[in-house]
């Protein structure tokens, strides 16, 4: 296991201080100085991006099963969508302009998209978006402070587990070292993807970090830059938690000029008719007529992309929060759609933007979801879903082999006693294990060798058992597929 010893903690740290002190005097940040050196930002590294739906995504009424008879309107009443027309069947692609009363053809006879989520046809029709139903993990857990913690720790009932899965890639590959950004996340509160000994930073206020509450050309920016500096030199006095603390001290100084440099307050990226704004952040960029709810999590999409775009970040990422729908969730309208609508062009944006900065970006990207579970088969009282099991996972990128994972008629029981009702005869039941997904992009993507990924997600260390690599019974009794061949 890569350890990270005080030494070599206290080394990193040093480097860090130094680093931020040398930027803050020259005003250039050390990434771009080393860009510089170069006659570019450095290229050709494979980045994640990752946007966690929390609350617990509706995975039937994302990836919709309707070959399912089991998917009707006695089960789910007012949730019920129809399945697509069949006249708009083309194999394997999505309708240019589908049907938004019903699901949309996805082209393999069993499965429709929710119609919130047409802005994925681009993606889907070029291949480049994987769709994945029957997502879990053994023995799941119903509750979300619970389930989430698993997702992002990568072992399953495993409540000590503190680091997350992102953050053990990065320092068990050693694609953390050397660089000024190894990871990054734009959210409210440092999701535990990321957690480590090492800090890396979380932004919960992108502004903050453009203006620090100071004037930007004046005297006192220096000073505060120049007061962290100094603050966190080494070495410092031992105390309980004081190294982590320290370690986010010393990379501060040098994130705020870094991230001041990309400009995170620009917001002039149009879709192809140079009209629509690919981020939705305010009232003015909103051609595409979103509710003003949109426009944070857009804004915190936007910062991510860009971080990922113009520095060495490996891995950014954000949440959706909202998916938590026990009551008035609707089918074609609602708070599900309302979220799957903004996710649709979430995707759709992140995509034109990163092929414009540069079209290699969107080839070295792989865009992925996660959500701490799915809903109840069968609508509740309130005219909503309840916590469920198995859900639903997108994965896009240049790389990805797009399609329909898990959810045709060859791999899903249909009927009343079938896929839906499998688990407690009430959840959908998984057959993917949704550390086998991140499992194989993070070694075929980010290009961890098998005794490092058994590191990063020790499941894979235990194949025999938990066949997350090959699939095969897993150790609760249910079958799984093992890994997709995603990419």
């Amino acid at each position: 296991m890569n350890l990270l010893t005080r030494r070599g903690f206290l080394d990193q740290t040093f480097r860090l201080a130094l680093a931020s002190a040398v930027g803050a005097a020259w005003h250039v940040p050390l990434f771009l100085r080393r860009a510089l050196a170069q006659g570019a930002v450095p290229t050709g590294t494979r980045k994640v991006l990752f946007i966690f739906l929390r609350g617990g995504n509706d995975g039937l009424n994302t990836l919709i099963p309707w070959g399912d008879d089991a998917y009707n309107q006695q089960n789910r009443p007012t949730l019920y969508l129809p399945p697509p027309d069949p006249r708009s069947t083309a194999p394997g692609r999505m309708p240019p302009e589908p049907d938004l009363t019903r699901a949309i053809d996805l082209g393999n006879g069993f499965a429709g998209l929710h119609p919130a989520l047409q802005d994925l046809g681009p993606l889907y029709n070029d291949g480049h978006l994987a769709l994945i139903h029957r997502v879990g993990y053994p023995r799941q857990s119903r509750s979300h402070f619970d389930s989430q913690r698993y997702w992002e720790n990568g072992t399953p009932r495993a409540d000590f587990t503190g680091s997350g899965i992102f953050y053990r890639a990065l320092v068990e590959t050693g694609l953390h070292e050397g660089r000024q950004f190894p990871a990054v996340s734009v959210q409210s509160k440092h999701p535990l993807l990321l957690r480590g000994p090492l800090a890396f930073p979380n932004l919960s206020d992108p502004a903050r970090y453009d203006l620090l509450g100071v004037n930007n050309n004046g005297g006192d920016r220096a000073k505060l830059l120049a007061a962290l500096t100094e603050a966190h030199r080494v070495p410092h006095p031992e105390r309980a938690n004081r190294p982590l603390l320290f370690g986010t001290g010393a990379g501060l100084a040098s994130s705020i000029e870094a991230l001041r440099a990309i400009g995170l307050a620009r917001n002039d990226f149009f879709d192809t008719d140079g009209k629509t704004h690919l981020f939705p952040i305010d009232t003015a960029s909103n051609q595409k007529g979103f509710s003003s709810g949109a426009f944070g999590f857009f804004r915190n999409l936007k910062v991510a992309a860009q971080v990922l775009a113009h520095t060495d970040a490996v891995v950014a990422g954000t949440q959706l929060d909202g998916f938590d729908t026990h009551g008035a969730q609707g089918a074609l309208n609602g708070t599900h759609a309302r979220l799957l609508s903004w996710l649709g062009w979430g995707f759709y944006a992140v995509r034109q933007f990163l092929r414009r900065v540069d079209p290699k970006l969107w080839e070295d990207t792989v865009l992925v979801t996660l959500s701490e579970f799915g809903r109840t088969s069968v609508e509740n009282g309130s005219l909503g879903t309840d916590h469920a099991e198995a859900g639903v996972m997108l994965v896009a990128g240049g790389r990805v082999r797009g399609g329909v994972y898990q959810c045709d008629g060859a791999t899903w029981p249909i009927g009343p006693g079938g896929a839906q009702f499998s688990v407690d005869r009430r959840y959908l039941g998984r057959t993917v294990d949704y550390r086998s997904v991140l499992g194989e992009i993070i070694r075929k993507h980010l290009g961890a060798p098998d005794p490092t990924l058994a590191r990063i997600l020790p499941g894979y260390a235990e194949e025999a058992r938990e066949h997350l690599a090959r699939g095969g019974v897993a150790p609760d009794g249910v079958r799984i597929v093992g890994e997709l061949g995603l990419l």
